[in-house]
């Protein structure tokens, strides 16, 4: 075992310990003051037993987000950390740094896929969405490491994120162009919520689950969660972007429309 995945899975041990009222109370207190985190949106840190359920809070109030089909919205809140067009099967995890989407997804994928990379911090809403309406093809669970998957990560680790844990959901969108978003475990607990596949969670060995009809994910339906913060790719066909490198958005906030013609 990596001694990343070892510190992780002694974390993830802490995070799910119920203590007593007052010290969880004051556990929760320190971590939202420490990472300067805004829970206007959710619920009490009187309503939360333990620090994972604090990880994984979910919104008291839904946002609002434009729902038509042509636009796509962030998928999570996030930091934009890359972004730009794969080319000879390559995508950057950080300038400078280049991975193999073929190995990255585990299928040969045709020119013309444009990648997003949304890094999640340890402050940020870990739960995330269907950025437009998708009908899931499969979803494949690959066991890996747990690296970190900040910005001195990326820089230092060659082929990051074909080296950690991850789920691979190979979807359709409205207008038959292939969708992949994929979510990347990293250091600290690591685990991967995924609302349609419950079991993925546990998995310790590869496997693929292949829906013999799509699964119809409408846009902005939650699809899973982290269990700390980590990162989500995007690999997307003819949609056009409005978004910035280093730039903070939020789940909802429009970031794209389809390619007309």
């Amino acid at each position: 075992m990596h001694y990343t995945n070892f510190i992780s899975h002694l974390f993830e041990k802490i995070t799910h310990c119920a203590f007593p009222r007052k010290i969880q109370v004051f556990i929760n207190r320190t971590y939202v003051k420490f990472f300067g985190i805004n829970m206007e949106e959710f619920d009490t840190l009187e309503s939360y037993p333990t620090l994972n359920a604090l990880f994984t809070r979910s919104f008291v109030k839904q946002r609002e987000f434009d729902k038509t089909t042509t636009t796509m919205i962030a998928p999570c809140d996030s930091l934009i950390m890359e972004f730009g067009e794969c080319q000879n099967d390559l995508a950057m995890q950080i300038k400078g740094k280049a991975y193999a989407i073929s190995d990255f997804v585990t299928k040969n994928l045709e020119d013309g896929f444009f990648y997003i990379n949304f890094y999640l911090s340890p402050k940020d809403y870990h739960r995330f969405h269907a950025p437009i309406n998708l009908k899931v093809k499969s979803v494949n669970f690959i066991n890996g490491m747990l690296l970190p998957v900040h910005r001195k990560s990326l820089e230092k680790n060659d082929n990051l994120f074909n080296k950690n844990k991850r789920v691979v959901l190979e979807c359709i969108d409205d207008f038959e162009n292939p969708f992949y978003l994929v979510a990347i475990g990293a250091l600290n607990v690591g685990r991967i919520q995924i609302h349609i596949i419950p079991e993925i969670v546990n998995l310790k060995e590869n496997k693929s689950f292949i829906f013999k009809e799509s699964y119809l994910l409408k846009k902005g339906d939650e699809i899973g969660c982290f269990e700390m913060g980590s990162t989500i790719v995007v690999l997307s066909k003819n949609w056009e972007y409005s978004i910035k490198n280093k730039e903070k958005i939020h789940f909802g906030e429009c970031i794209g429309s389809h390619k007309r013609g």
